[in-house]
């Protein structure tokens, strides 16, 4: 008895001139891009001789971590620290929240004027904040939130990017779902939050993270409504602190200051990049 030997069939490899010439543009603008954050990791490494050479050397010919002593010890940056995790935490928990169950309403209950109140919640979307700034700290500032966590985070408890986003996935999920869910007793606010954010944890993932890096790299509200250095944000700490230094603006610790500010922003964002990518490619498809 002969064995028959089955061939496979080869596969093969075809390369098109058109995916290796976008591959190689998007290395080169992914290069362009983290360039500066490539400079600041190396030169907050240098001691400051190397600095100030001409013509610039990225590599530091010498490592040292005073830069970061200094940047840690010349001011309460710790504290910086401190009060910008709790801003975003704040400002990321609340626009969830308040995105979840707005998104919710406008999706499956049917009430008087949704849509038209729908079309301006995004409205606002066009309103540049620069508009709104001075009525807000008009409105903060009378009410006494200045140099408070309550002033930092206040006029962005709200989002309407969020409510956008959560409702456009909220629409996706089949509504056989909500109408098995009414019919064994579940009441609206069960269904939502039993069976409606589970379903949706990609979506509502991708959007925290949003949330987080936007008020993390907040940099004017802080700015204008603190004024004690205890309630700086880290953002508002690192251009403060050149101040302070005796011997002026010293670039090592200023760039040890920015890369640990870019740090907590950049580990959420590799962490959860999936996430981020998965939750948005959800949002709006039919299935």
């Amino acid at each position: 008895m002969i064995a028959m030997q089955t061939q496979r069939p080869r596969r093969k490899l075809h390369i098109h001139i058109q995916d290796i010439v976008v591959h190689l543009l998007l290395l080169v603008i992914g290069f362009i891009i983290s360039l500066p954050i490539l400079i600041a990791f190396f030169t907050s490494f240098k001691i400051p001789s190397q600095i100030v050479v001409f013509p610039p050397e990225i590599l530091p010919r010498q490592w040292t971590f005073e830069n970061y002593v200094v940047a840690w010890n010349v001011n309460p940056f710790g504290r910086f620290l401190l009060n910008s995790t709790i801003q975003s935490g704040i400002i990321m928990l609340s626009q969830v929240v308040f995105s979840i169950m707005a998104a919710y309403a406008f999706a499956l209950l049917n009430f008087p004027g949704r849509n038209s109140l729908f079309y301006l919640v995004i409205g606002s979307l066009m309103v540049p904040f620069e508009l709104v700034f001075i009525p807000n700290y008009q409105l903060v500032s009378a009410l006494g939130w200045g140099d408070t966590y309550m002033g930092l985070t206040a006029p962005f408890l709200a989002s309407a990017f969020g409510v956008f986003l959560l409702r456009q996935f909220f629409l996706t999920v089949p509504k056989d779902f909500h109408d098995a869910a009414r019919i064994d007793g579940c009441s609206s606010w069960r269904y939502l939050w039993t069976v409606l954010v589970p379903l949706s944890k990609g979506s509502i993932g991708a959007f925290a993270i949003f949330a987080f890096l936007s008020a993390w790299n907040q940099y004017l509200w802080p700015l204008i409504i603190t004024s004690k250095v205890e309630m700086r944000t880290l953002q508002i700490g690192i251009r403060y602190f050149m101040s302070t230094l005796d011997r002026g603006a010293d670039w090592g610790p200023v760039m040890a200051g920015a890369v640990i500010a870019i740090l907590p922003a950049l580990l959420v964002f590799l962490f959860a990049q999936k996430q981020l990518v998965r939750g948005i490619a959800m949002t709006g498809l039919k299935g």
